[in-house]
Parts: C-alpha cells; structure tokens; sequence
C-alpha cells in the first residue's frame, strides 16, 4: 500500500497580485497496489483533536448527502 501526502493551504492574503497561503493540515491518501484509493486521512490544524477520513463509496451502497 502506497500513500501520498498533499499539504493543505489556506489563502491567508493577497498584495499586489500576489496571493499569501498558510498551511493548514496535511492530507494523506492511501492506495493499494492498483493505485486504487483505499482511504484518506485528513490532519487539520482547526481540528486536531477530530480524526477525519475518507472511504470510496463501494458500488452497493446508495449515494447520500
């Protein structure tokens, strides 16, 4: 099992057309041999006490919001 890492940035500003990020958490995507999406973690400084992750919606199951 293979897993990325992706920063996450949040726009903080912007001055003379230049645009100001501040990280924010870290994002980490998990796949498996295939390079099929297993699960993603999400670690985001607003929230570092909540775990949050992410599971593909398998074919079965109705899609919800």
């Amino acid at each position: 099992m293979a897993t990325q890492t992706l920063k996450l940035n949040v726009k903080s500003g912007e001055k003379d057309g230049k645009n100001f990020w501040d990280r924010c958490g870290v994002l980490f995507v998990h796949t498996d041999d295939g390079g099929n999406i297993t699960s993603i973690n999400i670690k985001h400084s607003m929230f570092s006490d909540v775990e949050m992750v992410a599971f593909p919606r398998r074919d079965e199951e109705p899609i919800t919001e």
